[in-house]
């Protein structure tokens, strides 16, 4: 009896040692099935009832649920007072790094109850588990499509032509066969990797490229119909590309996409959002240099509304002078905002990042790159992708006006290369150059600088030096240009990405990232060579690899959380009038960081205002409104609102509520300061 009894002890202490660490089964030395993650959430969410909701939100084309962990002070209610930080991971399925991130990300929220202790966690761990359950079958192909039969090459039949793993390694690669009319080479500095022919420097193309496999349709085409049909992480409403191959037939379509943006909008309290995937808004603020269907520099108004307005239509204004012109027109108390604006003339969607917001990003990014200089990280690293129309992050942040970051977590080291004799400029460096600064470094350096940042080989130094002269130009709008340029090719023609890999798996994976090209008889093609990149090893690291890459960048997560918008009652003061009568003031102020809202949430007024009221004994407003509205503070600044008032009592309770920036209560004594 005395040793069932003991045991029973030493059950209850290891099975409350692992409840307080939240660890059983987050063990980062391999990646997680969509099931063992799952698991690790169902888990998790028993052990640790008191801390975490697990919410259902969608179901894939596949059969697979998709999860959100809540965890936080306010879990088993329904309605949630506090801010909370919306993570959603691998929404293309493609970045098994990504949901690891956010499994790391739970363990360590559940390990330290200060990162909790004030605010709720949503974490969506797997947003697009077809997909990522390719990386875990064989043959491995990377694939981000979920599991919806889609005819992709519109012959009346679905998913009939998929890949075929011909040389039995497990992987598929590609094929390559010699083709008068083909236009690839092998690169002269490495024959393993292939680089498009350049009729202008007078090359001939040797091969043509074909995914490997069989045309199973009889179409010509090789591997075109595989499985899957929507690509979850570009099923979003911001740019969201119609008749896209593999973007959805319209943003929501899909049962994944759309359960999240229900979710998003079910639940107010969201009050920042972060994905893990293959953008990095820490690292590079949001891409800029979009054309959109309206430069709001310079608008056209059109005649119906030009003559109601009494305005010349063949002139064009700024959207600030728009404001002023419709301002005059408005009913009184009418508060018009520059989206109601933009809508009412039909100028569209704003496409680029807000300066205002762009402000925050780069000081943002400058802390973060120190931060990963503590863990070691900030070694060179090829450039993180853009951000892809019709993706979460980009919804996020234009639509739903919320402070929004990416993270990515690994991509490629960058391969040395003999250091130039002239120094490149950065971005950063030039956008803090005068333009004087600029022109002074000569024709030389400036023509050098431009071929390196991969600017048109037309655009010369001399029409650089004009253009900043006559101000047409400034250093500021170069170093935008300068971001969007992609990176100029290797000298040697190849793909930057691929260089990278070779040398990556050369140094650490023993050269299993690449199979080398191996003869191959093809019923159709004939005499054919299959290998390539193997798939995934550009921007999955190996396994071990994972623990220290987790380690130094999730807790970044929680200095952005800390940033988050933070209103309070700072201070108030009652002054009486005579005859019960008071001129009440009250001070409400942004403790944080980042302003409430974004300047893309004023601009889109998504998002609700926060509300003082008032209550109080015999209580009567002269002046102002027992609800005020506060609809803009700035980060660590403070407004003044103010309200003639009568009342008999003593006591004035003072409230400020907001569903993402904390609520705040004062009650004061009236005719007296605090």
């Amino acid at each position: 009896m005395k040793q069932k009894i003991f045991s029973m002890i030493l059950c209850l202490i290891f099975s409350g040692a692992s409840i307080q660490a939240g660890k059983p089964d987050l063990v980062f030395d391999h990646y997680h099935s969509p099931a063992e993650l799952n698991q690790v959430l169902k888990s998790l969410s028993r052990s640790q009832a008191k801390l975490t909701d697990l919410i259902e939100i969608a179901a894939s084309p596949g059969g697979k649920p998709l999860f959100i962990l809540y965890i936080g002070p306010e879990a088993g209610s329904k309605m949630k007072r506090l801010p909370a930080v919306l993570v959603a991971a691998n929404l293309e399925g493609t970045v098994p790094l990504a949901s690891e991130a956010a499994l790391f990300l739970i363990r360590s929220i559940l390990e330290k109850p200060e990162t909790r202790q004030d605010k709720g966690w949503f974490i969506l761990p797997l947003g697009n588990p077809d997909a990522a359950e390719r990386y875990f079958v064989k043959p491995l192909l990377r694939d981000s499509r979920n599991g919806r039969p889609h005819n992709d090459d519109m012959d009346e039949r679905s998913d009939e032509d998929g890949a075929d793993d011909l040389d039995g390694n497990g992987l598929i690669t590609m094929m390559r066969v010699k083709d008068p009319e083909g236009d690839w080479l092998p690169l002269e500095s490495d024959p393993r990797l292939m680089k498009k022919a350049d009729a202008a420097k007078g090359e001939k193309g040797l091969f043509k490229l074909y995914p490997e496999g069989l045309d199973n349709d009889g179409d010509g085409q090789y591997g075109e119909d595989g499985p899957g049909g929507v690509n979850i992480g570009i099923n979003f409403p911001h740019l969201f590309r119609f008749f896209s191959r593999n973007g959805g037939r319209w943003a929501g379509s899909e049962s994944e996409s759309l359960g999240l943006i229900r979710f998003v909008f079910q639940h107010p309290e969201i009050a920042m959002t972060v994905t893990f995937g293959e953008s990095n808004f820490c690292l590079e603020p949001p891409r800029g240099g979009r054309k959109g269907e309206a430069d709001f520099s310079k608008i056209k108004i059109p005649k119906q509304i030009g003559a109601f307005l009494n305005v010349d239509t063949d002139k064009t204004y700024t959207m600030a002078e728009v404001m002023e012109i419709a301002r005059t027109m408005a009913p009184p108390g009418m508060e018009l905002t520059e989206s109601m604006v933009a809508s009412f003339l039909g100028l569209g969607a704003i496409v680029n990042p807000l300066p205002e917001d762009l402000n925050y990003y780069k000081e943002l990014a400058k802390q973060f790159k120190e931060f990963l200089k503590k863990g070691k990280l900030d070694g060179g690293r090829l450039e993180t992708p853009d951000a892809k129309d019709g993706s979460f992050e980009l919804w996020s942040y234009y639509h739903l006006g919320l402070p929004t970051f990416s993270m990515d977590f690994w991509t490629l080291p960058e391969v040395k290369k003999e250091e130039k004799t002239t120094p490149q400029i950065t971005a950063e460096q030039l956008e803090s150059m005068s333009s004087e600064e600029f022109i002074a470094l000569g024709e030389e350096k400036i023509n050098n600088f431009l071929k390196g940042s991969g600017a048109p080989e037309d655009f010369k130094a001399t029409m650089v030096i004009n253009a900043l002269k006559g101000g047409m130009m400034t250093t500021k709008k170069m170093a935008e240009m300068m971001r969007q340029m992609p990176k100029p090719k290797d000298s040697s023609g190849g793909e930057e990405t691929e260089i990278a890999l070779l040398a990556f798996s050369d140094k650490e994976l023993q050269g299993r990232g690449f199979v080398p090209w191996k003869a191959y008889s093809h019923p159709t093609l004939g005499a054919v060579e299959i290998g390539g990149l193997v798939p995934y090893t550009t921007n999955t690291p190996p396994a071990a690899m994972m623990e220290k890459l987790l380690q130094s960048q999730v807790p970044w997560v929680w200095h952005l959380a800390d940033k988050l918008p933070r209103l309070l009652i700072s201070k108030t003061a009652s002054k009486p009038l005579g005859n019960g009568i008071f001129r009440l003031e009250v001070w409400v102020e942004n403790s944080s960081y980042l302003p409430f809202p974004t300047a893309m949430g004023s601009r889109n007024n998504r998002l609700p205002p926060a509300v003082i009221t008032l209550k109080g004994d015999d209580l009567t407003l002269i002046e102002g409104l027992k609800r005020t509205i506060v609809r803009e503070v700035g980060g660590g600044q403070a407004k003044l609102f103010t309200w003639i008032i009568r009342s008999q009592g003593q006591r004035l309770n003072i409230h400020l509520a907001h569903p993402t920036g904390w609520d705040d209560s004062k009650v004061i004594q009236l005719g007296g300061v605090k």
